[in-house]
C-alpha cells in the first residue's frame, strides 16, 4: 500500500509542477521517477495477484524488455550516425549519434565481461573494480537524465498551448548563400504563420529574430521578413525585426525587450524546431518571458543527433547537480575502500 501511495504522490507532484510551470527542469526528473514507481507498482500488483504468468511477464518486460530496447537503440543510433555523416558531412555535432550508440554497446560489453569474466580479477585489482562502479554509475545517472529529458520534451510538445499571445518569435538559423532561408528555417516560419492565422488576437505581431553572421550577406531576421513578404500574405506592418542576436538566449532576450516596449506584460510564443523547444523554454523561464514554445518538424535523420546535442547543453547548464552526484559517489568509494587502498 505504501508503494502505491508513493506512486500516486509522485504523479501528483508531477502534475502540480507542470501546472505551476511546464518549463521547470524539475519536471523531467519527476516524470522519470513517476514512471519508475509505476513500473515497480505494476510488478508488485502482478505478484500479489497470484497470477504467475502476469508476474513473469512484468519481470521480463523490466529486466529483459527494457535492456533489449536500449540495445536496439544503440543499433539505431549507430546506423543513424552513419546516415547523418553521409548526408550532412563530418562536423563534430554529426558524430554525436554514432558516439552515443557506441557507448551503449560499450556498456553492454563491460556488463558481459563483469558477469561472465573472471570475477576474481575484479576483486584482485581494486582500481578496475572502481572503474567498473564509476562506469555503471555514470551510465545510470546520464541514462536516466537523458530518458527523462527525452520523454518530457515529447510531453512538453503535447501540452495544449494558449490561444492568446501578443508576439510570436521566429528563431533564426543559418542562411543559404548568405541570404536565403534554409529548409529548416522555412519550417519554423511556416509554423509561426500557421499559429499567427489561428490566433484570436488581431494585434499580434511576428518577431523575426536573428543577427547577421560573418558569412551572411543579410541578417537572419531580414531573410525571414523577405520570405514572409514573398511567400505568404502576412502584411509587413505585422512583422518586427530583431537583428542583433547571435544565440538562442539573445533571440529571446532581445525579442522580450522589443515586446515590452509595445505591450504591458506581453505573452510570447516562440517557434523553433521540435527537438529544441524544451531547452529554449528553460531559457525563456530564466529571462522571465511569459509564454510557451511551439515546435516545427525536423528531418527524421537529423533528430537523434540534434536531441543529443540539446541534452549535452542542458547537462552543462546543470553541471553542479552532476558534480553533487559524483561527490556522493566519491564519498561512498572513500568509505568503502578505506583500509584497502588508503
Amino acid at each position: 500500500m505504501i508503494l502505491y501511495i508513493a506512486t500516486g504522490v509522485v504523479f501528483l507532484l508531477l502534475l502540480l509542477s507542470i501546472w505551476r510551470d511546464s518549463r521547470s527542469l524539475l519536471n523531467p526528473a519527476l516524470l522519470i521517477i513517476s514512471l519508475l514507481f509505476a513500473l515497480v507498482s505494476v510488478i508488485q500488483l502482478s505478484y500479489l495477484s497470484g497470477n504467475s504468468n502476469s508476474y513473469m511477464l512484468a519481470l521480463m518486460v523490466c529486466f529483459l524488455g527494457i535492456p533489449f530496447l536500449i540495445f536496439l537503440s544503440g543499433i539505431f543510433l549507430v546506423y543513424n550516425g552513419i546516415v547523418l555523416l553521409k548526408r550532412e558531412g563530418k562536423s563534430k555535432a554529426n558524430f554525436l549519434s554514432l558516439i552515443m550508440g557506441i557507448l551503449i554497446f560499450a556498456f553492454f560489453g563491460v556488463i558481459l565481461i563483469r558477469a561472465y569474466g573472471s570475477n576474481l580479477y575484479f576483486y584482485q585489482n581494486h582500481w578496475i573494480n572502481i572503474f567498473f562502479i564509476f562506469f555503471v554509475y555514470s551510465y545510470l545517472i546520464f541514462g536516466f537524465a537523458f530518458a527523462g529529458f527525452m520523454l518530457y520534451s515529447i510531453l512538453y510538445l503535447l501540452i495544449p498551448k494558449r490561444k492568446h499571445y501578443d508576439f510570436i518569435i521566429i528563431h533564426g538559423a543559418g542562411l543559404l548563400d548568405g541570404e536565403r532561408v534554409t529548409p529548416l528555417l522555412k519550417r519554423r516560419i511556416d509554423k509561426a504563420v500557421e499559429a499567427y492565422k489561428k490566433s484570436n488576437n488581431p494585434n499580434m505581431k511576428l518577431i523575426a529574430s536573428g543577427g547577421q553572421g560573418p558569412d551572411e550577406k543579410i541578417s537572419e531576421a531580414q531573410a525571414i521578413l523577405n520570405y514572409l513578404l514573398e511567400e505568404t500574405d502576412i502584411p509587413k506592418e505585422a512583422v518586427l525585426l530583431e537583428d542583433q542576436s547571435k544565440t538562442t538566449y539573445e533571440n529571446l532576450l532581445f525579442s522580450k525587450r522589443i515586446g515590452e516596449k509595445l505591450v504591458d506584460q506581453p505573452r510570447f510564443l516562440f517557434v523553433t524546431n521540435d527537438y529544441h523547444v524544451f531547452r529554449t523554454s528553460t531559457y525563456a523561464k530564466k529571462i522571465g518571458i511569459k509564454g510557451d514554445g511551439l515546435g516545427c518538424s525536423t528531418a527524421g535523420y537529423y533528430i537523434p543527433s540534434a536531441f543529443i546535442r540539446e541534452f549535452i547543453a542542458l547537462c552543462v547548464k546543470m553541471k553542479w547537480m552532476f558534480v553533487a552526484f559524483y561527490a556522493l559517489l566519491f564519498a561512498a568509494l572513500l568509505i568503502s575502500y578505506h583500509g584497502i587502498l588508503w
